[in-house]
């Protein structure tokens, strides 16, 4: 009887054993890459794209829309008349914070889509968070504008790039300086 126990507990050690070691041996021929890339899926973490485009300041146009009753309201938008620009006073003040409206003039839907709006300053590498948040019904200053309202606050004065992420994706980019 000793013997069959002896012998039992051998075999489930061996067998413990040689199961180890096929997982290892399946495993040696995964690269880091693979790992890492499992890693990034795993956690969610959305990697920021910088351009490198032009450092060129955006350039401003008008924009009309007719408001609630009826009246035409021009605004001066910074940006690009075909996808995305925002409202205000250019240049922008250092250390203040300013009040801008977003507008989206390209064809997707990106009602309550995440948006991250972020920023270079020109020389450096070092990304800034400036709004996160939404182009959301609700927020429209017109019936048949997509808005997003945002306070921005830049840090140094310089030329800085505004960098729009939406739906964790790269979208536009917008040159300002900041006085």
């Amino acid at each position: 009887m000793k013997k069959l126990i002896l012998f039992l507990s051998m075999s489930v050690l061996v067998g413990t054993l040689i199961a180890c070691t096929d997982t290892n041996i399946e495993n040696e021929g995964v690269s880091e890459e693979t790992n890492q890339e499992e890693v990034q899926e795993t956690t969610n973490e959305v990697v920021y794209e910088i351009p490198n485009d032009s450092w060129d300041l955006s350039s401003t146009f008008e924009h009309s829309i007719l408001d609630e009753d009826g009246k035409e309201v021009s605004y001066t938008i910074v940006g690009n008349e075909e996808t995305l620009g925002f409202t205000g006073p250019i240049p922008m003040d250092v250390e203040i914070t300013h009040k801008k409206i977003w507008f989206y003039f390209g064809e997707e839907n990106i009602y309550d889509k995440p948006v991250e709006v972020k920023a270079v300053k020109e020389g450096t590498e070092e990304l800034i968070d400036l709004h996160s948040g939404s182009f959301y019904e609700g927020a429209e200053v017109s019936p048949n504008s997509v808005n997003m309202p945002s306070h921005l606050e830049f840090p140094s004065s310089g030329l800085w790039k505004i960098l729009v992420y939406i739906d964790g994706e790269f979208y536009e980019s917008i040159v300002v300086e900041v006085y």
